[in-house]
C-alpha cells in the first residue's frame, strides 16, 4: 500500500432530502487505504482528517474521524477501511433564490482526505443529490 491515503466512493443514500429537516439524514460512504496507517489528526489542531465542499462554494470544510485505537495504526502493515459520513439534514439547504426555493436545488460532493504526515489522497465526488424545498 501506498503511504499517500487513497479513497474510493462506495455509495451516497438517500438521493433526496428534505431542507432543513431535523428527520432527513445523507450518508457518503467511502473505503480508505493508507499505506503508513497515520491517519487520524489530533481533535486539539487545525488539520483535519475528512475535507468536503458541496459544488456551491469553493472552499472545503474540515472534520475529524472518530479516534482511531493506537492498536490498529500499524506503520508497517498500513490501515484499510470503511467511512460513513454523516451530514443532516438540518444544515442542507436549496440556494436562496426564487427558482430554486420553489423547485428545490441538486448539490453534489467532493471530499478528500489527509493524513498526519499531509499527504491527501485522491479527491472523489458523490451523485446528485436533490434538496426539496
Amino acid at each position: 500500500m501506498s503511504a499517500i491515503p487513497a479513497i474510493t466512493l462506495v455509495e451516497m443514500t438517500p438521493n433526496s432530502v428534505q431542507q432543513g429537516s431535523s428527520e432527513d439524514t445523507v450518508y457518503i460512504k467511502f473505503t480508505l487505504t493508507d499505506g503508513d496507517a497515520d491517519l487520524g489528526h489530533d481533535v486539539s489542531s487545525s488539520d483535519y482528517d475528512i475535507y468536503i465542499r458541496d459544488n456551491h462554494t469553493d472552499s472545503f470544510t474540515g472534520y475529524f474521524f472518530p479516534e482511531i485505537a493506537q492498536n490498529v495504526l500499524d506503520p508497517s502493515k498500513g490501515i484499510s477501511g470503511t467511512c460513513t459520513f454523516k451530514m443532516l439534514g438540518a444544515l442542507i439547504y436549496v440556494r436562496p433564490d426564487t427558482v430554486h426555493l420553489i423547485k428545490g436545488d441538486t448539490v453534489h460532493y467532493e471530499l478528500y482526505i489527509k493524513d498526519r504526515a499531509g499527504n491527501t489522497s485522491n479527491h472523489i465526488s458523490t451523485p446528485d443529490l436533490y434538496i426539496k424545498p
